[in-house]
C-alpha cells in the first residue's frame, strides 16, 4: 500500500491539493455564473470528499482524512472565477497522475485518479441545465463540463 508519508512535502502537497483544484475547474467549466448552480456543484463536491473517508482504496480514503484535518488556512479558499481554474485543473490533474504512476502502487494511483474522475463528474453533473435554449431538454453534463471531464480524463491517463 501506498502511504502519504512516503511523498516528499511538495509531491504531498500536489497529491492533497489536487483534489480541490479540481473541483474548481469542474464549477467554472459549465460557464455560469448562477449561485445556486455553484451552490448545488460544491455541495455535492463536498459529498464526494465526505464519502472518500470511506473509500474501499485506502491510499484514497487516507487523503481524503488528510483533507479533512488540513489547516484551512493551508488552502485557497477564493471561489473559482474564470477559465484558469480549468486550465490549472488539468495541468495538476498530469502531474499527480505521472507521480503517481512513478511512486505509488498501480492499484492506489488507479483508484485515485479514478476517484478524481468521480469528483469531476458527480460535480459536473450536479445541476441539469437547458443547453440550446428555453425549449431544449435539460441535459445534466452540458457542452462545456463534458469536454472538461474529456480532457480531465486524458490528463489523468496520458
Amino acid at each position: 500500500m501506498t502511504e502519504l508519508s512516503q511523498f516528499d512535502d511538495d509531491e504531498r502537497a500536489l497529491i492533497l491539493n489536487t483534489p480541490g483544484v479540481v473541483l474548481k475547474g469542474t464549477v467554472v467549466s459549465d460557464g455560469s455564473k448562477n449561485a445556486l448552480v455553484f451552490l448545488k456543484e460544491v455541495t455535492a463536491g463536498a459529498k464526494v470528499f465526505k464519502e472518500a473517508r470511506k473509500h474501499e482504496n485506502a491510499f484514497v480514503k487516507s487523503v481524503a482524512l488528510a483533507l479533512r484535518e488540513r489547516d484551512p488556512e493551508s488552502s485557497e479558499d477564493e471561489l473559482p472565477v474564470d477559465d484558469v481554474a480549468m486550465s490549472e485543473a488539468l495541468k495538476l490533474a498530469a502531474e499527480v497522475a505521472d507521480l503517481l504512476r512513478r511512486k505509488a502502487t498501480p492499484d492506489d494511483a488507479a483508484a485515485y485518479t479514478a476517484w478524481l474522475l468521480h469528483l469531476a463528474t458527480e460535480v459536473a453533473g450536479a445541476v441539469k441545465t437547458r443547453q440550446g435554449g428555453l425549449f431544449s431538454k435539460k441535459v445534466a453534463i452540458n457542452e462545456g463540463e463534458r469536454m472538461f471531464l474529456d480532457d480531465l480524463h486524458q490528463a489523468l491517463t496520458a
